[in-house]
């Protein structure tokens, strides 16, 4: 036939069914139909209607034709990444596969080449509001081309499908519910449930609420709902509200006083439900709820008693605990828990010695057996930290209580960390090794930069850069090792006066390491960036008076700026120290004075320049161009000019690594930096930065404000390196706040598990197969909202935009000062 009559065809089929779903009550029914036709419809003995189990696991072969018995209403498969009905679904749009033996997309189904499918067209099915209910699929067994015609039938199809489905849920639904509620109703007793009309009159009144109020239906039908509302809650509108809550919002809370025929009074639980119609209008009220009088006593008097005795327990600062006679525990409190991990049951008896050292349980024990002799429990021994795994040392004691008659009932103990006293002494042994852990963690970043330009293949550089690390960094590893042998012998010496600039010299060697790293990584294009839109000519004419400043007066400085010129989207402070390492670099190229240029302008790469770029940004470029009338390069220098450590200066007056962290930062920031320089020519340096205009929109978040003085908080702090973890951890206990310690991110979840921190700290690098990003995101699946600070040595794994991040190596003062900002912040 032709395309029209087989249009006028179709479009006859789709009313049939549609005639067909206004007069069936069966889903199934429903689908095989709607199989049947679409077949027909296109040509095929084939069709099925799949559909979504399990929620999104599995997909059942619901509905179908031209398909063996044992295989519709039975077969299920599995929703995995590479299956066809996954594609498809996700895909959201129809599949069609004109050959399956050359389809690379997905798997076809192994009941589908048994078939001999060899062709298939799908349309996804949607429910009203968008959910997916899934899978209209026609299969032939040659291969074929189906055409639009064809692919915009099904989705005329699945379209009418959808509601039809829906619609048959919901009467599904309502009938079960329906007989459920009638069954529930005549069958509660124990509950007072009866229904008003729109005005609130009493028009239905079942035997629960006869039980519980003690108005019969005859009585109360008829009567205002109010019968039911002390007085003191009529005269303040209660009544009223009530229903006035339940029509505007569909259901209002029932959960106070009421009155019975007897004058007594019953605390109800329960609710008030809008009843309505299909169009929306109101019918009336439903209200349902439970006598909890005598619970509801009992509850007020164990609340008043809990609530003094939490207040008391939970003021205190140390770990708090009873026991009967002979030191089997009977009760630990929240803070032993939350320590140790073992709760109130795992600690009865003698449970709790499992949180103590295996050394100090025999100990624990022997104070024991002195104690009631002596009044008084006292013994010194390690707990377990179930966060970090490692022990405390705490100072424990314990005083009898007696009955009246003088016979010893309990004891009542608490534990004092006195860890703190435990590792005075070994502070300057420990600093020691952290700082050789701090080295070598450095040495390790190091490394890695090494290798990066080993692929590179950029072999000589490499050897320049070897001799520039072992000369900076030896430079600065014997300024710490000085600065501690002699902070030793002051120590033995009694002179604590001066030990203090000895470690103020270490800390400034330590700085410049951290220095020294930051620009490799800058280099290596792994340090890490904020990046914001910037105004280009803004930065540039807000550096005038300082660039001035730096060359000097022998030097004239002119600015060739267009304003408007658009932004670019990059980290300010590393665009401002790469322009200034660039003036600094044409300064001392003119020793004699001479001119320094700086100017901004839009260009268009070449097609050779954005072959240098991964995945480079489409449109326009702003080249900020640096330009001095100096000395000028030869190509041999210029060919090397961006190694890190090679300097054409004197030994002492250049490090070599100006251009190397100008070049990292400007590629890492998705740029180019051009060189163009002759000897006795001067030197132009132009720095590309993709148009901000043309660049996908990066969200930056807004600068926190500055933090109050922080409450006391849970803080989970997590890092492999107990050399980082444990400063920072005392640090935040000195200032009151609860710190959970783990190692790694599996450690991490267990102490998630059992507590729930105000703040996530974790490092980026994590062992054991989870990295903080990944720690991060299933920390905030069972707490959405968990604020969380970012602690990396280099960027090496992505983070989300706008992530809380401080950088390796840092202050304490600094590092306290953002997690109180990040624990405001998420308040």
């Amino acid at each position: 036939m032709s395309d029209l009559e087989r249009m006028v065809w179709r479009q006859r089929l789709l009313a049939d069914f549609g005639d067909f779903t206004l007069h069936s009550q069966d889903l199934d029914e429903v689908l095989t139909e709607a199989c049947r036709l679409v077949s027909e419809a296109l040509g095929t003995k084939h069709a099925k209607v799949l559909e979504i189990e399990n929620g999104g696991r599995s997909i059942l072969l619901r509905a179908g034709v031209g398909w063996p018995s044992g295989l519709v209403g039975s077969l299920r498969l599995e929703m995995r990444d590479r299956s066809s009905e996954t594609y498809s679904i996700k895909a959201g749009k129809p599949v069609v596969t004109q050959d399956t033996s050359k389809e690379d997309r997905f798997e076809v189904p192994a009941f589908l080449k048994d078939a001999g499918v060899v062709a298939l067209v799908n349309v996804p099915i949607f429910l009203p509001g968008g959910q997916a209910y899934g899978l209209l699929q026609v299969d032939s067994r040659e291969p074929r081309d189906f055409g639009s015609h064809d692919i915009e039938f099904l989705r005329t199809y699945a379209s009418i499908l959808g509601p039809v489905i829906d619609r048959l849920h919901q009467v599904h639904r309502r009938r079960t519910a329906e007989e459920r509620f009638r069954l529930i109703v005549e069958a509660a007793r124990d509950y007072a449930i009866f229904v008003t009309d729109a005005e609130g009159r009493i028009t239905d009144w079942f035997p629960g609420a006869e039980a519980v109020f003690g108005w019969t239906a005859t009585e109360a039908v008829g009567q205002s709902a109010s019968i039911l509302f002390t007085s003191e809650d009529r005269d303040n509108h209660v009544d009223a509200d009530e229903f006035e809550t339940a029509r505007t919002e569909g259901v209002a809370p029932n959960v106070r006083w009421h009155p019975c025929k007897s004058g007594r009074r019953v605390f109800i639980e329960g609710s008030n439900r809008a009843l309505r119609g299909d169009g929306g209008e109101l019918r009336g009220f439903f209200k349902i709820g439970q006598d909890v009088t005598e619970r509801r006593r009992v509850e007020e008097q164990l609340r008043e008693s809990e609530q003094r005795q939490r207040a008391l327990i939970e003021a205190l600062p140390q770990l708090v605990w009873r026991a009967a006679p002979g030191g089997e525990w009977t009760w630990a409190g929240p803070q032993w828990t939350a320590f140790t991990g073992l709760s109130t049951e795992a600690s009865r008896g003698k449970g709790w010695l499992d949180a103590l050292h295996p050394d100090d349980r025999q100990a624990a024990c022997d104070a024991w057996a002195a104690a009631e002799p002596e009044g008084l429990f006292q013994s010194d021994y390690r707990i377990r930290h179930a966060g970090s795994g490692q022990y405390f040392w705490f100072q424990t004691r314990a005083v009898p209580v007696h009955d009246e008659g003088g016979p010893l009932l309990e004891w009542i103990g608490t534990s004092t960390d006195i860890q703190d006293q435990v590792q005075a002494r070994e502070v300057l042994a420990r600093s020691h090794d952290e700082l050789g852990t701090l080295v070598a963690a450095r040495t390790t970043e190091l490394m890695a930069a090494e290798e990066s330009l080993r692929h590179a293949q950029k072999m000589e550089a490499v050897g320049q850069l070897t001799g520039g690390i072992a000369h900076d960094f030896n430079n600065m590893l014997q300024g710490v090792t000085g600065s501690l042998d002699m902070v030793r012998r002051r120590l033995a010496q009694g002179r604590t006066g001066e030990v203090g600039r000895y470690l103020e010299a270490s800390q400034e060697a330590v700085g410049r390491a951290a220095g020294l790293t930051r620009r490799l990584l800058a280099f290596a294009r792994r340090q890490h960036l904020e990046r914001k839109p910037v105004d280009a000519d803004g930065l540039v004419a807000g550096m005038a008076d300082l660039i001035r400043r730096t060359v000097g007066p022998g030097i004239e400085v002119e600015l060739r700026l267009h304003d408007g010129i658009g932004r670019v989207l990059c980290d300010a402070n590393e665009l401002e120290n790469a322009l200034l390492n660039l003036c600094i670099n044409s300064r001392d190229a003119m020793p004699s004075g001479g001119r320094l240029m700086i100017g901004t302008e839009v260009v268009q790469l070449s097609a050779e320049d954005l072959k240098r770029l991964e995945d480079p940004p489409r449109g326009d470029f702003v080249a900020i161009r640096v330009a001095d009338t100096g000395t000028g390069m030869p190509p041999e220098i210029i060919d090397r000019a961006f190694d890190p450590f090679f300097t054409t200066k004197p030994i002492g007056q250049g490090t070599g690594l100006g251009l190397s962290q100008v070049y990292g930062f400007v590629r890492q920031s998705g740029g180019l930096v051009r060189i163009e320089s002759a000897p006795g020519q001067g030197t132009t340096v132009r720095l590309l930065m993709p148009l901000h205009d043309h660049v996908e929109e990066v969200e930056v978040p807004e600068e926190p404000s500055p933090p109050r003085a922080a409450s006391q908080a849970t803080v989970l702090l997590v890092d492999d390196e107990d050399a980082v973890r444990r400063p920072a951890a005392e640090r935040l206990r000195d200032l009151g706040h609860v710190v959970l310690e783990a190692g790694d991110g599996p450690e991490a979840l267990r102490i998630l598990g059992i507590s729930r921190p105000d703040l996530l700290v974790t490092d980026v690098g994590l062992p054991n197969g989870m990295n903080g990003r990944q720690l991060a995101e299933a920390a905030r699946e069972g707490a959405p909202g968990l604020p969380v600070l970012f602690i990396t040595g280099y960027a090496g794994t992505s983070l989300p935009p706008g992530a809380d991040v401080i950088d390796k190596p840092f202050e304490l003062d600094v590092f306290v000062r953002r997690v109180q900002a990040a624990l405001q912040v998420g308040r």
